[in-house]
């Protein structure tokens, strides 16, 4: 299957990219995997991504967390 990513701003992609780098032990080994993080519009939300390696990922789904 085929994974594309969804549209992000560049700024909101290059904020959570830098921030799973910085935790990338956490995501070592995970192939699907959720990060945690506040927007660019200082909002919660769930960033689900595939992890394909460091600085490797298709982020597919940012979901509202309330």
């Amino acid at each position: 299957m085929e994974w594309h990513s969804f549209f992000l701003p560049k700024a909101e992609y290059a904020k959570i990219v830098s921030e799973i780098n910085t935790v990338y032990g956490k995501y070592k080994g995970e192939k699907y995997c959720m990060h945690c993080s506040f927007g660019i519009d200082d909002l919660p939300y769930r960033y689900y991504f595939i992890n394909y390696g460091y600085n490797d990922y298709i982020i597919y789904l940012r979901e509202f967390d309330d």
